[in-house]
């Protein structure tokens, strides 16, 4: 969980920790200090690793020092005959074994030296956690942020990974039961949320528990529906209709 980062802006967290001993290894029996995804590398689109990391590799069996900024002129294919000359593959890759069977992996490994960094995002500063605590008056929901003693939100990606594990139930418990669920009475003529009066306000009826209902479209006060949707969509209905879109519950 602990974050570091390449001189490149390529950052990551740890995901595991294993012992070097089961890290594969060459043929030299050198074995790496981090091992990356490669799908990191097209999408933050940092080359200059790649390239940092060729050079590095030739400027190790030779003892000097190199000027690998990006910004330079500094050409790739230069570098891969350099590599070839020192008996290594042109493009950085090398035959790893597997650390705990001691068999060849199936796919060469792109594999050299590059200058990693640890940041000040260690996992003791961030783990956090609440049961019940803050809420933010306008979406009903819990706040946001350690240092507001928030929740945790389930963002896009959460939710997908529920959906692709069957776990429709528990998507609803925490989408909605948890902290969304909201009752509203909808008009059945024209779809749209009623305004609601408290009879305990109303001086008419200060001495009843009688309340009031008011389509404020078409005057409806009788045909109603109650249906439970979440707070959110209650708010974003609302806040279309600001700008005149009007979104409208069709009930049964």
């Amino acid at each position: 969980g602990d974050k570091c980062s390449s001189r490149h802006g390529q950052k990551g967290t740890m995901g595991n920790i294993i012992p070097e001993c089961d890290m594969p290894f060459t043929k030299e029996g050198i074995r790496p200090d981090i091992i990356i995804n490669p799908h990191a590398i097209p999408s933050r689109m940092t080359i200059g690793q790649l390239k940092e990391t060729l050079l590095g590799k030739v400027l190790l069996e030779l003892g000097l020092f190199g000027d690998g900024t990006s910004f330079g002129n500094l050409d790739v294919k230069t570098i891969s005959k350099e590599l070839q000359k020192l008996g290594y593959e042109s493009y950085g890759n090398e035959v790893l074994y597997n650390g705990l069977t001691g068999e060849q992996l199936e796919t060469n490994i792109f594999f050299g030296p590059v200058f990693y960094q640890r940041l000040k995002h260690m996992v003791n500063d961030k783990q956090h956690s609440r049961a019940i605590g803050p809420m933010v008056n306008l979406t009903r929901q819990p706040a946001e942020g350690r240092s507001r003693d928030g929740g945790f939100r389930i963002g896009e990606m959460e939710r997908d990974v529920m959906l692709a594990h069957g776990m429709s139930r528990f998507c609803r418990e925490r989408l909605y039961d948890v902290s969304d669920k909201y009752s509203v009475h909808v008009c059945k003529k024209c779809g749209m949320m009623a305004s609601y009066n408290d009879g305990t306000q109303n001086r008419m009826f200060a001495k009843s528990d009688f309340t009031i209902h008011l389509c404020r479209t078409c005057d409806n006060m009788t045909d109603f529906a109650r249906v439970e949707i979440p707070y959110a969509y209650k708010l974003m209905a609302q806040e279309l209709q600001t700008i005149n879109v009007v979104p409208r519950i069709i009930t049964e």
